[in-house]
């Protein structure tokens, strides 16, 4: 073998030569070092390689594990995604960014309109502060309210408490209603009650804040009842609602000239008395409803009164026969009334006709007679002309009323019998019997003496 050789002639394998220089003066010869062959480096075992692998891998893996669980058990991760969804007006997605309690009613579109009104980023900062909490204490954080408890933020340990995961949970209301009514039907949000009793407290169940539709149906009363409507569930501290739904009762104040006459409703009888409703409640208006009331006549014969519609809260059912003898009743009483007024007047205007003429003063009687007429001139005449009568003398001695007749509602004679004695310088003393009528019209709500006509007239000397 040559000593400048590299390789081994036989195996192959790589010389690897050390040369030493030992300090020797310039005229000694070098000393020859001896060569010295490296062994070889044995090869990994195939299942040392593999564990190696596996544990490198197994390391990436958990690094990776690590880094998307953190990302998941985020809650700003979450935030977010709700406020995309929000912001991008998408409901169903932003609503199930929440959990909602089992047995809770609610929607996207109600869940989406209470946040609108509270405001989402007042309650987006205040999810942020809580969750950071609830992330770093794994704790239950405090609850971001409204009128009552609206969202909880809580925390809980997942993977031996490696991370926390934090949920955002819609707290409900739990909604009551006092129905007024036993039998009533009523749908709340698709649900239906039925009421067994008067003034019944009705567990609707447990709702997310928004609005809810409702509708209801009872035959207990005296009309059949029914409504519908909207009801907004807002809340309150203790998150628990009394309901007031618009039932849309009314009442209807009754009455008729016949108080104990029996009522009808659509046909059939109520077996109760104008009296014992006179106020009817609850109703509801309907112009197909139809009431009316029956009573007997003098003969024993049934009658009814006026039929209306139950449109209008206050009723009057009438009857038209005692309608009418009332009627003739007042009609009577009236011209009772006026007639007495006539009479008072005829004995005012025979008093007064004797002022004037013993005065010869028409104003005594000016006012009796209408402004203008033709009676009311003649009349002016004769008591002006009794100044052309020398030394006339009249001695008033009766003024009796014989009767009085109506001739309308405003029109009335008046007949009489009158006596006075009469004597002048010219005349000699006579006694007058006079049969007269006179008759008395109402102008502007006040008679007069329309017209004076002597009947009869007898004279006797004295």
């Amino acid at each position: 073998m040559e000593s400048s050789a590299e390789f081994c002639t036989s195996c192959g394998s790589h010389f690897e030569i050390e040369e030493s220089i030992a300090e020797s003066s310039p005229r000694e010869s070098p000393e020859v070092v001896p060569l010295r062959i490296k062994p070889k480096k044995k090869p990994m075992q195939r299942s040392k390689k593999i564990l190696l692998f596996a544990i490198v891998s197994l390391f990436i893996v958990l690094i990776s594990g690590h880094l998307v669980l953190k990302s998941v058990y985020n809650p700003e991760r979450k935030i977010a995604a709700m406020n995309t969804a929000y912001n991008g007006q998408e409901k169903e997605n932003f609503f199930k960014q929440f959990i909602l309690k089992s047995g809770t009613s609610g929607n996207a579109d109600n869940f989406y309109t209470s946040v609108k009104e509270y405001g989402w980023p007042e309650l987006r900062e205040q999810l942020d502060l809580e969750a950071l909490k609830a992330s770093t204490n794994s704790k239950d954080a405090n609850i971001v309210s409204t009128d009552g408890e609206f969202i909880s933020v809580t925390s809980k340990p997942v993977l031996l408490g490696m991370y926390n995961d934090v949920t955002f949970t819609i707290l409900p209301t739990e909604v009551h209603v006092t129905a007024p009514y036993k039998d009533t039907v009523l749908l709340f949000d698709g649900k239906e009650f039925k009421t067994t009793q008067d003034n019944e407290d009705v567990k609707l169940g447990s709702y997310i804040p928004g609005t809810y539709e409702w509708s209801y149906k009872t035959s207990g009363q005296l009309v059949p009842l029914a409504g519908k409507g909207d009801y907004k569930v807002e809340g309150n501290m203790d998150n628990e609602e009394e309901a007031e739904l618009e039932w849309g009762f009314k009442t209807v104040a009754l009455s008729s000239n016949v108080s104990n006459a029996i009522v009808f409703i659509d046909g059939n009888s109520t077996k109760k008395t104008v009296t014992e409703l006179k106020k009817m409640h609850p109703i509801q208006f309907n112009e197909a409803t139809k009431i009316h009331a029956v009573t007997k006549d003098s003969k024993g014969v049934e009658v009814s009164s006026d039929v209306l519609p139950l449109s209008t809260n206050k009723l009057s059912l009438n009857f038209a026969h005692v309608a009418k003898e009332e009627r003739a009743e007042v009609q009577k009483a009236v011209n009772v009334e006026q007639v007495n007024t006539v009479k008072e007047l005829y004995r005012q205007f025979r008093d007064n006709y004797s002022s004037a003429i013993y005065y010869i003063d028409f104003s005594y009687i000016g006012n009796f007679f209408i402004e203008g007429s033709k009676i009311k001139q003649d009349y002016a005449k004769f008591v002006h002309d009794h100044q052309n009568i020398y030394g006339y003398d009249y001695t008033f001695l009766l003024n009796d009323i014989t009767s009085v007749n109506q001739i309308s509602d405003s029109k009335y004679e008046l007949y009489s019998f009158e006596t006075f004695n009469y004597s002048s310088y010219d005349d000699a003393p006579l006694n007058y019997e006079r049969k007269k009528k006179y008759v008395f019209i109402k102008s502007y709500g006040e008679f007069f003496i329309e017209s004076i006509t002597d009947l009869n007239t007898k004279k006797t000397k004295i």
